[in-house]
């Protein structure tokens, strides 16, 4: 009974549903709408500031993104009812599409540049609640890598199609309004539990791990500066014209996206770690080809091979530290808020350091930091390479525990749902008793009983104990 019991939960895990496909749409909205407004920015300033001020642009917009991920978490702790979040966040939407018209429009460099850092700064609070979003969902999932993989490698895809076929600023503008449209109506329309309200206590009451903390925030520095080595250069090259960032070499960033996120998966992270570390070799060859034109496509392919592996890296390291720490908001998106505010700061002088000093200099800066990011992660790598799978799993029995959470697993229970019916279950505590022990209000409560109920095709609390009776029962 337990061993098929515990199969039926990890079939769960493994099967992605209708909702993962969900939040994998929105990190491909979020990611293709960011991506599609930054190279829009660096391109129109071209024209507004100059060649040699682009990468003064893309340093501080890219800085505005990082602001905007913070700002989604500092924000949600003044805004504390649903109605409001829900009024924020359609506000701030609204003013994202604005920023977009306006930055097609306007005549002026003030009002370039104006409307492009609060775009970015209002992508970036989007991007934030997206990320925070994708992380309570997707907890202790074991598709999380694909589903986040496909969802950005397609979003590369799209840009490359947009910036490729449709090169003009009405296909720019209905891409902006459709990616941010459809991302509001997910998260306010279905409106998952933690989106617009707190979690229960699952996440209040966790300590950060602040040593676990250190080591992804060290590692995705470094491997940002190791990015930053490339990225200044490739921002300068493509406005001074001698080359795209559009071109077919993109497509090897989405491809090694889509690859990062199903390495990821395998044996729960087991080679997740080592095959980012591997693919840093990419960011040597890669730094070397970019002072030769002829082997500049070879070069930015490389990079584009390192890179999504790198953003993987920093998006899912985050995504599944981020529900186990005291404040998931701000967590779930702290590598982008990383990479974001290291790459501002060598955007600039790695084009002065490219001019006088060579690819070399890059190349051996590369090494070194690479070596660095090496020895952080070793202890890890090592770890994961040699650990064994939970034997436990393989028991003949199941503990009332493991059989609760096995049965809202098999239903698609969220956390705070999973909460709830844990108290419907094992107290005949009333509606408003159980409410005062979630800290929720007793029109939240009812809301997540209904939704329990509807999950699980039961009517009342009698149905709901005779459902969990067969379920264990079963043989």
């Amino acid at each position: 009974m337990g061993v098929e019991k515990m199969d039926i939960g990890n079939m769960n895990r493994r099967k992605i549903t209708k909702s993962a496909l969900i939040q994998g749409l929105c990190f491909a909205l979020c990611f293709f709408a960011f991506q599609l407004a930054e190279f829009t920015v660096n391109d129109k300033a071209v024209g507004f500031i100059g060649v040699s001020a682009v990468n003064m642009v893309y340093s501080i917009g890219i800085s505005c993104t990082a602001v905007g991920f913070l700002s989604f978490s500092l924000l949600r702790r003044y805004f504390q009812k649903d109605s409001s979040r829900r009024s924020l966040i359609c506000l701030i939407g609204a003013l994202s599409i604005f920023f977009t018209v306006q930055l097609l429009y306007v005549k002026t460099q003030f009002m370039f540049l104006s409307s492009a850092f609060l775009l970015l700064l209002t992508l970036g609070h989007i991007s934030g609640c997206v990320y925070y979003n994708s992380a309570m969902f997707f907890d202790g999932k074991e598709y999380t890598g694909r589903v986040i993989g496909i969802g950005m490698g397609c979003a590369v895809v799209m840009q490359y199609v947009v910036q490729n076929l449709f090169v003009t600023d009405a296909a720019f503008l209905l891409s902006m309004v459709f990616s941010v449209a459809v991302l509001l109506y997910i998260i306010i329309k279905p409106s998952h539990d933690w989106i617009l309200e707190n979690p229960l206590p699952y996440s209040s009451e966790n300590k950060t791990d602040y040593k676990t903390a250190t080591i992804l925030v060290s590692s995705v520095i470094i491997m940002s500066l190791i990015i930053g080595l490339i990225d200044g250069v490739v921002v300068s090259k493509h406005a001074q014209g001698e080359l795209s960032v559009s071109s077919n070499a993109r497509l090897f960033y989405a491809a090694s996206l889509i690859a990062a996120g199903f390495i990821s998966d395998i044996n729960n992270r087991k080679y997740f770690a080592l095959s980012t570390v591997c693919t840093m070799f990419f960011s040597t060859i890669s730094t070397a080809f970019m002072a030769n034109s002829a082997t500049f496509f070879m070069g930015t392919a490389a990079m584009y091979i390192y890179s999504g592996f790198y953003v993987m890296f920093l998006t899912l390291s985050f995504i599944d530290f981020a529900p186990k720490t005291k404040a998931p908001t701000l967590w779930a998106g702290m590598g982008r808020i990383c990479r974001s505010f290291v790459i501002s700061f060598t955007a600039v002088p790695v084009v002065y350091i490219f001019e006088y000093f060579g690819s070399a200099s890059l190349v051996m800066g590369s090494c070194v930091l690479s070596i660095a990011v090496l020895l952080i992660l070793l202890k890890d790598i090592i770890s994961a390479m040699y650990a064994q799978k939970d034997t436990a799993e393989n028991n003949d029995t199941i503990s009332n525990e493991k059989a609760l959470n096995t049965y809202c697993e098999y239903y698609g229970f969220t956390p705070r749902e999973t909460e709830v019916f844990e108290k419907l279950i094992v107290t005949e505590n009333g509606n408003q008793e159980i409410a005062d022990e979630l800290f929720i209000s007793r029109r939240v409560l009812q809301r997540h009983v209904a939704s329990i109920y509807e999950k699980t095709g039961t009517k009342n609390r009698i149905g709901l104990y005779q459902s969990y009776w067969d379920f264990t029962s079963k043989k």
